[in-house]
């Protein structure tokens, strides 16, 4: 369980941001970035729901959005970004801070609801061996690419109609490597939100 006094101690320390990439194979959703902290034993990472600016070369800013539904087809649309922060000895995530907007749909796309959320813990985070495209334009990080990662990220989030719920973030990573990104990993998010899960996650398009 977090520790915010601890947390909120340990982020006022870090001096240098890590930015994580999700990108997806038809066209990225979200992005994160990795580098070591100053005191070589935590890597700070952000995620970003993010937008693509251009496809030639493949461009990243952030401020996308990113979608996902429910059973009867009723969605939710996110906007968002954040950090996490994880020690390198064990993987373990703790410290996650971020929100965003969200907008919830009926099966008709009609819109039922909005307003903003906010991130309250992390649940987990699992990294996994991948490429970006090499080229990529990242508006976000530094620019360095091999400070790209893949992986699975589940947070807990708090909606602003006081309901609590989830938000997770797939990344695929779509370089053609060595290494590739298991094809078992999914590029996009899924959400729960009180009782409702939206569990199928819409893939991203050009």
């Amino acid at each position: 369980m977090n520790n915010p006094n601890t947390e909120s101690r340990f982020l006022s320390r870090c001096t240098r941001r890590a930015l994580l990439a999700l990108i997806g194979v038809a066209g990225p959703l979200a992005w994160l970035t990795a580098v070591a902290d100053e005191d070589k034993s935590t890597t700070t990472m952000r995620w970003d729901i993010i937008h693509v600016a251009s496809f030639s070369p493949l461009t990243i800013d952030a401020g996308g959005q990113a979608s996902a539904k429910a059973n009867n087809g009723a969605s939710i649309t996110l906007t968002g970004a954040g950090t996490f922060v994880v020690y390198i000895s064990t993987g373990r995530a703790y410290a996650a801070t971020g929100g965003g907007t969200w907008q919830t749909f009926d099966e008709h796309t009609n819109l039922t609801a909005s307003g903003t959320y906010r991130v309250t813990g992390v649940v987990s985070w699992a990294g996994v061996e991948g490429s970006p495209v090499p080229g990529t334009v990242d508006h976000i990080g530094d620019g360095t690419l091999a400070d790209n990662r893949a992986g699975l990220l589940v947070l807990r989030i708090r909606y602003s109609d006081a309901t609590q719920g989830s938000l997770v973030v797939s990344c695929h990573l779509p370089g053609k490597g060595p290494p590739e990104t298991p094809e078992t990993v999914c590029e996009g998010v899924t959400a729960t939100k009180s009782f409702v899960g939206y569990w199928n996650r819409v893939a991203p398009v050009p």
